[in-house]
């Protein structure tokens, strides 16, 4: 069994959407962890990707959201994509990452 999965980043949600044992639906990087084999350390990096992504929510106000800077949310998405070569490394079940970055990379255009 191989998956397609994508890394889209949305709020309140995990980053991880694909099809498991039936189920189409995000995921969160611990549960993509154990479903993917990933090791403890990536996990640990893509929840704190994650959770950076997570902090720019503005529940006051959502036209708010989003990084501070330019130059902030261009690091998050390389950190991003470099997280998406190390899934597609580590899991011998991934057969590609389609990395989104919450639509930054239009679904199938930055896929490893």
């Amino acid at each position: 069994m191989t998956l397609d999965i994508a890394i889209l980043a949305g709020y309140e949600q995990g980053p991880f959407f694909y099809t498991y044992e039936g189920a189409m639906e995000n995921w969160s990087a611990e549960a993509a962890g154990e479903h993917l084999g990933l090791s403890a350390g990536l996990v640990r990096d893509l929840t704190v990707w994650d959770d950076e992504w997570q902090n720019t929510l503005d529940l006051a106000d959502g036209r708010n959201s989003g990084f501070d800077t330019d130059e902030e949310k261009h690091e998050w998405i390389e950190r991003g994509k470099a997280l998406a070569i190390r899934i597609k490394q580590e899991s011998p079940l991934v057969a590609s990452v389609d990395y989104q970055a919450n639509g930054y990379y239009e679904d199938g255009t930055c896929v490893f």
